[in-house]
């Protein structure tokens, strides 16, 4: 068997949390088409554009109390994917209605220490997201080493998101649902 025939190697298990009691999955469906694609350089300064633009999209299809969060997460998966992403590749990301669900996914290579600080920091919000958020909240405000990363936090505990992570070899991609 040769290297391609060998199924990716997958660095973390894959991460569904969130606030839902219902046991919905954040996951898209293979089928799933977005209807928003934005592709750009890992190096390029895209944050408030893209950010911008995804959220008057949203607000133009859905209420506004789903448009709040989806902004929310729009923001965050960009911004960890441009700065903590490696810059080698293009960072993508995808904006989804499916089912009642709206979903925000972001994709991005990274080198491996991040993939075991990400892997790291999910485990931790997925086991108590409130204790997650106040911690990195505490670390923000001390500033300092190391950075806060508040964001995956800040998802799931404040905007009250379900996440999906993924890695496959260097790939990460993270999506942010909730229920339109």
């Amino acid at each position: 068997m040769g290297a391609a025939d060998r199924p990716p190697k997958r660095a973390v298990p894959p991460r569904v949390f969130g606030p839902s009691s219902s046991g919905e999955r954040a996951a898209l469906n293979p089928g799933d088409r977005p209807l928003v694609t934005v592709v750009c350089d890992a190096g390029s300064n895209v944050l408030e554009a893209t950010h911008s633009f995804l959220t008057a999209y949203a607000a133009s299809r859905m209420r506004s109390h789903v448009v709040q969060r989806l902004s929310v997460a729009a923001y965050e998966l960009l911004a960890n994917a441009l700065n903590y992403g490696s810059v080698t590749g293009d960072v993508v990301i995808e904006f989804f209605h499916a089912r009642s669900v709206a979903t925000i996914r972001v994709s991005n290579d990274a080198i491996p220490a991040r993939i075991q600080k990400l892997a790291e920091h999910a485990a931790r919000v997925q086991e108590n997201a409130a204790n997650a958020f106040v911690e990195e909240m505490r670390r923000s405000v001390a500033g300092g080493m190391p950075h806060p990363m508040l964001g995956l936090a800040r998802l799931v505990h404040e905007a009250r998101l379900m996440l999906d992570v993924n890695v496959e070899d260097r790939r990460v991609v993270v999506s942010a649902s909730c229920s339109d």
